[in-house]
């Protein structure tokens, strides 16, 4: 979820009224007469939904934008002699990063205006192609080149599209940019790529392009950072020593110091400091679970069900994620809700069946996911991008 620069009182979001507490009701979002998936990459506060859909027999994705509170869509069109289109992030104020291809070897970054006008971000001479992974309310794009050698260079464009390189820590020769906030902070990772097991290093590079590694806690070897927010929290997954995973979430408070969660899998954090994801420490399938800021973790509930994910919490602490089913295809997922004390909420099916799993939430409730139609056989066969609005 891409968060908004919310002023805050203590650690609580500024509001007029919380979200009301009706159960919200399904919608499949529209797609072209020709698209046969769609999924979502993306929402804002204000309903923007963006992702892509795929059309019969096309070979590749189509971006494409909608509104929680409006019918229709707006195609994003790829560059200019290229057929295919992703996108893979949203600012609040409606720009849109990610990417334009023929061939899925050599990806070109770009980012598309609130108004739709789709613009190249260079890349360094030589480079095979590169990723778009952040942008932020005034255009910023941050993401990474991949060179022939393998190794990949962290990028951070600016509003007019010009390139800046960041730099690297004294011994590390390949890197990555995942995250930017609206102060124009980054962070990511980078390594050492000399075809030894290198572990990565956390980093974060301030509004000037200075470098610097985040802590590690005690036993770590390494870590990768995954998003920080607009009041400098930042979260990741780090590797104990020995291991050769990274799968122990890592919460950086904004004056750097850095918590170990446990083992899990995370995927959102809020303005207050919360995580969301799975938790790995008492199932090895994954509980729901939230990593609250005090240090503490909720294993959230998961009614009759294996294993699941929370995706996105908003500033509220209201969270969405799924579960899937004990056994049979794992594509047949249960959408949820938890509210802020942890009540679990299934979420109401669509027309295209019971199906469905949540990835976004917004301030004002609204949940973005998918749906999943199936055969007589219980097989899947359809995606489609879903909204849930009160």
């Amino acid at each position: 979820m891409v968060v908004s620069a919310l002023l805050l009182l203590g650690s609580a979001p500024m509001a007029t009224a919380a979200p009301p507490e009706r159960l919200p009701t399904a919608r499949l979002l529209p797609i072209p007469s020709d698209g046969l998936h769609s999924f979502v990459r993306g929402l804002n506060n204000s309903g923007t939904i963006v992702g892509e859909y795929h059309a019969e027999s096309s070979g590749g994705p189509a971006a494409i934008r909608w509104n929680a509170y409006r019918d229709g869509y707006t195609r994003l069109a790829p560059l200019p002699g290229e057929k295919f289109s992703r996108t893979t992030a949203l600012s609040e104020s409606g720009w849109v990063a990610g990417l334009s291809y023929d061939d899925p070897s050599h990806l070109h970054p770009v980012r598309w205006a609130p108004w739709g006008t789709a613009k190249r971000l260079a890349l360094p001479r030589g480079s095979l192609g590169g990723n778009a992974a952040a942008v932020n309310n005034a255009g910023v794009v941050v993401g990474d080149a991949q060179r022939e050698d393998s190794r990949s260079r962290p990028l951070r464009w600016r509003p007019d599209g010009r390139k800046t390189l960041l730099p690297l820590p004294p011994g590390d020769n390949s890197g990555t940019a995942t995250s930017v906030n609206n102060a124009g902070t980054v962070v990511g990772w980078t390594e050492r790529r000399d075809g030894t097991d290198s572990a990565a290093h956390p980093v974060r590079w301030n509004a000037a392009g200075a470098v610097s590694e985040l802590p590690l806690p005690p036993g770590f070897t390494g870590a990768r950072t995954s998003e920080i927010t607009d009041t400098g929290v930042v979260f990741g997954h780090g590797r104990l020593a020995g291991s050769t995973e990274y799968d122990r979430v890592l919460v950086w408070a904004a004056d750097g110091t850095v918590r170990d969660a446990g083992r899990g899998r995370a995927y959102d954090v809020n303005l207050t400091g919360t995580v969301v994801g799975s938790s790995l420490d008492d199932s090895p399938n994954g509980d729901p679970a939230r990593w609250n800021a005090n240090g503490t973790r909720t294993v959230l509930a998961n009614p009759a069900e294996a294993a699941g994910e929370v995706l996105a919490i908003n500033n509220w602490g209201m969270a969405v994620g799924y579960a899937w089913p004990p056994a049979g295809n794992p594509a047949l997922d249960k959408a949820l809700m938890w509210k802020p004390d942890g009540t679990v909420v299934p979420l109401p099916p669509t027309p295209l069946g019971p199906y469905t799993a949540a990835f976004d939430v917004n301030d004002a409730g609204v949940i973005s996911g998918f749906a999943v139609g199936t055969d007589d056989d219980n097989n899947p066969t359809t995606w489609r991008a879903t909204v849930w609005k009160r």
